[in-house]
């Protein structure tokens, strides 16, 4: 019997596993997009510095867990924008990132939100449009010193 994946609201002391969750789906899933010197910059956003804990620090959190392990999460934050999606390489596409957009989704709703925004990667970009977003725009960013392509997309719900 395969193990109930259980969808919870973050605590605190999540921190170490969403990170490793972080780390490992950049590590795991972007090489497949993304060059080496990306892939480390990507990657350094959760072992350098406190930029990942800061934003895990606010919002609406949420993890997806098996047999207390966490295998994926998601932070809207602010109330209309999905600022943070991952799953381990290994629950990915098992329907952990569908529920977890659900449920932001539903959360942004509650708070009479019309519409919600994030900024999807070129890993990401395919799954928003599976679930009814659109891409606003195209956009670069630098992150480490290495440029990024990814797209501003939103939602109206």
């Amino acid at each position: 019997m395969k193990p109930e994946a259980v969808l919870r609201e973050y605590r605190p002391e999540d921190l170490p596993a969403v990170v490793d969750v972080y780390r490992e789906a950049v590590r795991q899933i972007a090489p497949t997009l993304y060059t080496p010197a990306q892939v480390e910059a990507w990657a350094a956003f959760a072992e350098k510095g406190d930029g990942l804990a800061a934003m895990l620090a606010q919002g609406y959190r949420l993890v997806i867990e098996t047999n207390d392990d966490i295998e994926a999460f998601a932070v809207l934050d602010p109330p209309d924008y999905i600022s943070l999606l991952y799953c381990r390489a290994r629950a990915s596409r098992r329907g952990r990132a569908s529920r977890l957009l659900d449920a932001l989704e539903s959360e942004a709703l509650r708070r009479g939100i019309a519409r919600v925004h994030t900024a999807a990667s070129l890993i990401s970009h395919p799954f928003f449009l599976r679930h009814g977003y659109t891409v606003d725009t195209p956009e670069r960013v630098e992150r480490n010193g290495v440029d990024f392509d990814r797209y501003r997309m939103s939602k109206r719900l």
